[in-house]
């Protein structure tokens, strides 16, 4: 009986061995495609002239309400656009636009792709305020963003705002929390592929008072670094600096302000131990504090996870205008196009060592290394367009500029991130068994 289950037992595993030979053999294999995602560019707001500064004219793009046509070449590198915003094909370089109107306001940005959560630290919903909340989607159906406004009131109402497919909406400011004097919004992509852009603009019945776009802040932290914070532009006209900052948990925080300078890292008096209600927001006037002759930066830390920003006001000459400045973020390498433009960029670290690169309007190349301890300014040099940093140490930066019509504040970080995604290889032996 035994002998008899165990030949049982032989065939059966024979058979079976026999089947699995027989059957198609396939092998599951995959390859691992990467690209970097498409950016988007608000329209003009107004009556702004608005140009963005592409990477080259090779760069692809099309007007982001047409969504079924085809990328086209803009064969400039600086490429101007009215209402329509603007759908730029991914690429490693920055893609940054300029929005101004004459002899007012200049403002910057870098166009960005979809964001899951922003925090705007800037404007107002005061009787000045012209201030706008841009979301842009890029998503082929509907999108819905919730935000959320803060004010020196504390928290208002969460508003759901909904986005049409390839197409932009703006809010006014003032529409969350009217008359309030310091706002901070928050608006968090409930669905769709969205990024939202703040233009803090603000005037006093006819009188200009100045607007800047505000750098949005993917999430709070307990430590924030500023940069790029000049003194003044040009003879004697200093600026001036006011601190906006809110706790964003449930609790209350203390926080401490260091003032990073070329001429010393130090604590202002007052500033060591500062008292935050929770989500409610609040603003320190720096124009009393000795902050030297110098551009500087200021480091922020806090007991509970905080956002803030610091507006920077500035009459020089004919210009009577005012900027935004967030906090920054490390970064490895970052390009963009200037198109001219001569900025001061400044890097935070303890240790500061960053490669640039550049090409001028010629198109002879340049590189320079630069290095320092805590605080570290440079000017670009005229008639640079294309410029890339490698950053060696994981410090922090900004830039800022002033031409005829205002300032700016830029943070140097990158604006699209790398994808990656999964593609399938198709195998002969799916459908031919191998011997």
């Amino acid at each position: 009986m035994k002998e008899t289950r165990a030949s049982f037992a032989l065939l059966f595993f024979i058979i079976v061995a026999h089947i699995a030979y027989l059957l198609p053999q396939t092998n599951s294999s995959s390859e691992i495609t990467q690209s970097y995602a498409s950016t988007t560019c608000p329209g003009a707001i107004g009556d702004a002239r608005s140009t963005n500064l592409l990477p080259s004219k090779g760069t692809l793009i099309r007007e982001l309400s047409q969504p079924n046509a085809e990328l086209r070449k803009n064969g400039q590198g600086s490429y101007s656009i009215t209402k329509n915003p603007l759908f730029v094909n991914g690429t490693p370089t920055n893609v940054t636009q300029i929005q101004s109107r004459d002899n007012r306001w200049t403002a910057a940005l870098t166009c960005a792709d979809s964001s899951k959560t922003s925090w705007f630290v800037g404007g107002t919903a005061n009787v000045t305020s012209q201030s706008k909340l841009v979301l842009v989607n890029s998503g082929l159906g509907d999108a819905i963003v919730d935000v959320t406004s803060f004010s020196e009131n504390g928290p208002g109402a969460t508003v759901p705002i909904t986005i049409k497919p390839s197409s932009e909406k703006i809010v006014r400011v003032d529409s969350f929390d009217p008359g309030a004097n310091r706002i901070v919004l928050k608006a968090e992509t409930r669905s769709g592929r969205v990024v939202g852009y703040l233009l803090d603009e603000r005037v006093r019945g006819l009188n200009n008072i100045g607007a800047d776009f505000v750098a949005p802040i993917s999430k709070a932290e307990e430590s924030l670094v500023i940069a790029s914070l000049p003194i003044k532009y040009g003879g004697n006209n200093r600026a001036s600096h006011t601190l906006r900052i809110m706790s964003t948990s449930q609790v209350d925080a203390n926080v401490s302000i260091e003032v990073v300078s070329p001429e010393g890292v130090f604590i202002p008096v007052g500033f060591d131990d500062l008292k935050l209600e929770a989500q409610q927001v609040k603003e320190f006037d720096l124009s009393e504090v000795d902050l030297g002759s110098k551009t500087f930066a200021l480091k922020i830390s806090s007991s509970a996870p905080i956002v803030a920003g610091v507006q920077t006001t500035v009459r020089s000459g004919s210009v009577s205008d005012f900027m935004w400045s967030a906090p920054s973020q490390s970064f490895g390498n970052v390009a963009l196009n200037l198109y001219g433009l001569e900025p001061t960029v400044t890097f935070v670290a303890e240790r500061v060592q960053v490669n640039v690169n550049w090409r001028n309007n010629r198109g002879k190349e340049f590189s320079k290394s630069l290095i320092g301890d805590e605080v570290l300014s440079w000017k670009v040099p005229p008639n640079t367009r294309l410029i890339s940093f490698t950053n060696q140490t994981g410090a922090k930066a900004a830039m800022n500029w002033i031409s005829r019509d205002g300032v700016t504040h830029l943070l140097l970080a990158p604006g699209t991130n790398l994808e990656s995604a999964s593609k399938p290889v198709a195998d002969i032996a799916v459908i031919q068994p191998t011997r």
